[in-house]
């Protein structure tokens, strides 16, 4: 908009200071400061949550949201490329990091391994050289030949791939095989609450009030029917038994509610400031008020639905992890949370996904090892930035890029089990560690003093490296059958 006109431009030709208009369900192209108009923003899909926020007048208004309500005139403040939305985007830098800097336990063995076998080869053949000459050659071959650094090297990748194998069977998906010991060693998780612990495509809806008849609800139902309102739909799917009726005269008033008129009755759904004229500070979070023929009765809650076993979950990682919950949303059901999660100080609501990732800075700060839950775009720097970044998917190819590990949300349930069985698979790997070295020290005792030659060597080494290959793929399979079951 420039001198009254307006004029339709390119989003990378949109420069800070420009105005620009932004009509009802239009999603707001770059962060801008609110100039004129009531902004009511849905910001469901930077964050999941679907209730629109109130802006006022100066506010600034990132980049993804959604208008929902008469059209606003806006100030671009910051170019698209540099937008909050943009830079949610670009914070996946975890693989270049964490790769550069990551060494496995295997890796430290590998170290000093072949350096330990040559001087061991090398001592053996000088020595066997005062003592017989014909033997001492046989001595040192044997010694190179027996000593078996395959069988050390593929206890993990073996151990690891077989876990994510059988991770994936049952909805659990890595990215990449060293998430199962950066897994194991978790202390700490932190929970993302909007389609994480809660479902994305249920939510709970409760009536208080006076009674309504059968009519009343029908009327509701038809009424709510029209509105495309994320509260509205809640209350229409909520009332879907009842009959429908054909409403005349209806209304939208956007933020605010909707009107109907059928026959003598008029029906008004929406705030409490809609239905009773004044807000005088009793309205209620997540709450639709009814009036009919402009007579209040009462309201309908509309809650979110938690995830299936989210107390047994809750309960069962309370005795060996430290719980934090973080969200983007009100404390509206903050005495639902605190039932779970027992401590008020680990419970984070109103934050932002910048504080989301200062948050996990913090906890890592202090020594922990934490675990990311989360789903939406505005989690992508907290899944980055923690040591394993699981994403809940309801559907498993829309995630965050920026996750370690993708779980189908039917799956959730399920969380504890597969944190337990990492644990589990490291003492596999443990195991076979051990194997591999009593293998190694077993083959030199008999290569060093002579009684092993070349031949049997040979045949031995990769008897050793077949035997752990089948020992950490069946304990592994076996043992998911008695954890994951």
């Amino acid at each position: 908009m420039e001198n009254g006109k307006e004029d339709s431009v390119l989003l990378e030709n949109l420069k800070p200071g420009q105005k620009i208009l932004i009509r009802n369900q239009e999603l707001i192209p770059a962060d801008s400061r609110l100039l004129k108009g009531d902004a009511y923003i849905d910001y469901s899909f930077v964050t999941g949550e679907s209730q629109p926020v109130k802006k006022n007048i100066g506010d600034t208004v990132y980049a993804g949201g959604r208008q929902v309500g008469e059209a606003l005139e806006m100030e671009v403040t910051t170019e698209v490329l540099q937008s909050k939305l943009t830079k949610l985007w670009n914070q996946d830098n975890k693989d270049k990091i964490k790769e550069k800097s990551y060494s496995t336990l295997i890796d430290n063995i590998s170290k000093y391994f072949t350096v330990a076998v040559i001087l061991i080869a090398v001592t053996a053949g000088i020595i066997w050289l005062f003592i017989d000459t014909k033997e001492a050659l046989l001595v040192f071959t044997s010694v190179l030949i027996v000593a078996c650094p395959c069988a050390l090297a593929l206890s993990l990748p073996f151990t690891y791939g077989t876990t994510m194998g059988v991770f994936g069977k049952r909805g659990f998906y890595l990215k990449r095989t060293d998430v199962v010991e950066k897994l194991s060693k978790t202390d700490t998780i932190v929970f993302d609450k909007t389609g994480t612990i809660t479902k994305s495509d249920g939510l709970k809806v409760s009536y208080f009030g006076e009674k309504l008849s059968y009519k009343e609800l029908s009327l509701i139902k038809s009424v709510t029917r029209h509105s495309t309102h994320p509260m509205s739909s809640a209350v229409y799917e909520h009332l879907k038994k009842y009959y429908h009726e054909k409403i005349k005269d209806f209304r939208e008033l956007p933020a605010r509610g909707v009107i109907g008129i059928y026959e003598d009755t008029k029906i008004k759904v929406g705030s409490y400031e809609f239905i009773y004229g004044n807000d005088s500070g009793k309205a209620k979070q997540t709450s639709v008020y009814v009036s009919v023929n402009d007579v209040p009765k009462g309201y309908f809650t509309v809650e979110n639905r938690y995830r299936e076993g989210l107390s047994e979950i809750i309960s069962s990682l309370r005795k060996d992890y430290e719980l934090h919950l973080i969200s983007g949303d009100t404390d509206a059901e903050k005495d639902n949370l605190l039932k779970l999660f027992k401590d008020e100080d680990k419970l984070n609501f109103n934050k932002s996904p910048a504080d989301k990732l200062n948050y996990i800075k913090k906890l890592k700060a202090e020594g922990k090892k934490v675990l990311m839950a989360g789903d939406g775009l505005n989690d992508a720097g907290a899944l980055n930035e923690a040591d394993v970044g699981i994403s809940v998917a309801d559907d498993i190819y829309h995630f965050s890029p920026a996750c370690d590990a993708i779980l189908e949300a039917e799956k959730f349930k399920y969380l504890n089990k597969f944190i337990g069985f990492s644990k589990t698979s490291m003492k596999i790997v443990r195991a076979s560690l051990l194997i591999s070295f009593l293998y190694n020290i077993a083959g030199l005792y008999f290569a060093v003093t002579g009684q092993l030659s070349p031949i049997i060597a040979a045949i031995l080494m990769p008897a050793s490296s077949v035997s752990v290959v089948i020992f950490v793929s069946s304990a592994v399979i076996l043992m998911s059958k008695i954890k994951l079951s």
